[in-house]
């Protein structure tokens, strides 16, 4: 027996839904971020290495504008604030670390910016998702991060 807390985790409609708020959310903050900055303004913006690695850090910003401060402050995401969720370690069902959430676990979600060069990003993106399915609940990034979603 392993001295684990049994977690009760999110359901995943409402995990869907706070994934749908972020998933709209966080473009929009980074759109505005585009458009204050001038970054990818100009038709040279779009040529060589350098877009792909302005849109992933344009999704960074964007993630981080809308969702630093509750990841810091509460360890949710837009989303997970309105429909009562958090994330916290599944190890000690304690509220997850700010360190763990932002340096482990958040990298993933400035990918799906990068659609703009392709849909390669799909991949990674639903098999991550498709880890939701199991009894535990818990995406790929989840288990790679020693986190779950739980309601508050």
């Amino acid at each position: 027996m392993s001295g684990a807390p049994e977690l009760q985790p999110a359901p995943r409609w409402a995990r869907f839904l706070a994934g749908l708020i972020d998933a709209i959310a966080v473009p929009l903050v980074a759109i505005l971020v585009m458009l204050v900055t001038g970054v990818l303004e100009h038709a040279e913006d779009w040529v060589g290495w350098r877009p792909p690695v302005r849109i992933f850090l344009l999704g960074a910003a964007g993630y981080l504008l809308c969702n630093g401060w509750l990841l810091l402050s509460r360890a949710q995401t837009l989303g997970k604030f309105a429909l009562g969720l958090q994330i916290v370690s599944a190890r000690t069902g304690e509220r997850a670390a700010f360190w763990r959430l932002l340096f482990l676990r958040s990298w993933f979600f400035p990918l799906p910016f990068l659609a703009v060069f392709g849909l390669l990003w799909l991949v990674p993106w639903i098999a991550d998702l498709a880890f939701a399915l199991r009894k535990d609940r818990r995406c790929l990034h989840d288990l790679l991060c020693g986190t779950a979603v739980v309601r508050r």
